[in-house]
């Protein structure tokens, strides 16, 4: 997908040097028509209903709008004694460019749904406050390691403003979370990790597959969030603050195997011996 800027805010976008698309969408029905299925997907008959125009009608400006690339079929089922089909925009934004323009500087991002999409961070990153607090009255000392964090999703896309937050501030848990550090130091760790296919049990690592008590042992784990639906909690933790380094390496590392499998448990090292991990080993 492409993305449009506006206001210092990026979008994800259909951008076409088909004039097509201009023509697609420059007719009040056609936008209303977005706007509508945006919010939500809908079936011509609903749209029609709606607009209180024929459905025929509706299908024809529905038929320039599939050809323009401005909307997509999701979904398909019997309605009526036929079949029909959601229909819904491609993406939040649509432009045009001169088939002689020239672009300019060459930029690759990678989509990681639903934490990026089409070259936008859709997420927030969670820190353990450094105050006492929780019922352990801990002090996280890993806020830091927020930037490295922020350096990976910042080089997939634009990053919202505020982008990190510590677990005492933030109050809307609804959208895709990433919480850095474990149960002890981060009460939000405390209150998702029994969601996670890796979790802590008291200071051991738990997986699938075995325990690890090693301190310089991380993982990154990922699980539907129960508090909004189609949206995921991360956690990047480890049973001490190397081990969280370890982590987030592994996810710098090894992203794809942690979206493909929901998860990866790594172990850390000091190859050059300074105390600080600078390499990993994948354990599973």
């Amino acid at each position: 997908m492409d993305a449009v800027v506006k206001n210092s805010q990026m979008y994800g976008a259909v951008v076409s040097d088909n004039p097509l698309l201009l023509r697609a969408l420059a007719h009040p029905i056609r936008e209303k028509i977005l706007e509508m299925t945006y919010k939500q997907p809908m079936y011509p008959v609903e749209i029609a209903r709606k607009l209180k125009m024929i459905e025929q009608k509706i299908y024809y400006h529905i038929k320039i709008l599939k050809k323009s690339g401005a909307v997509k079929e999701v979904e398909e089922r019997q309605l009526r004694g036929g079949k029909a089909k959601l229909i819904t925009p491609t993406a939040t934004a649509f432009g045009y460019i001169m088939k002689q323009a020239k672009g300019g500087e060459v930029i690759e991002y990678s989509d990681y749904p639903p934490f990026v999409v089409g070259g936008v961070v859709e997420t927030k990153i969670i820190v353990g406050s450094p105050d006492p607090h929780g019922p352990n009255r801990a002090r996280a000392r890993d806020g830091h390691l927020a930037s490295e964090i922020s350096s990976f999703f910042g080089r997939m896309g634009t990053v919202p403003w505020p982008f990190v937050f510590t677990d005492i501030e933030l109050k809307d848990k609804t959208g895709n979370l990433v919480i850095l550090g474990g149960p002890v130091v981060n009460t939000l760790a405390a209150e998702y990790n029994q969601f996670f296919p890796v979790k802590f049990v008291e200071r051991a690592i738990i997986s699938p597959n075995k325990e690890y008590v090693e301190d310089w042992c991380g993982f990154v784990a990922m699980a539907d969030n129960p508090r909004a639906p189609g949206k995921k909690v991360m956690m990047i933790a480890g049973r001490t603050g190397s081990g969280t380094r370890a982590a987030i390496l592994g996810l710098r590392k090894y992203f794809e195997e942690v979206q493909k499998k929901g998860y990866i448990v790594v172990q850390g090292f000091d190859e050059d011996g300074d105390g600080i991990v600078d390499s990993i080993d994948l354990l599973e």
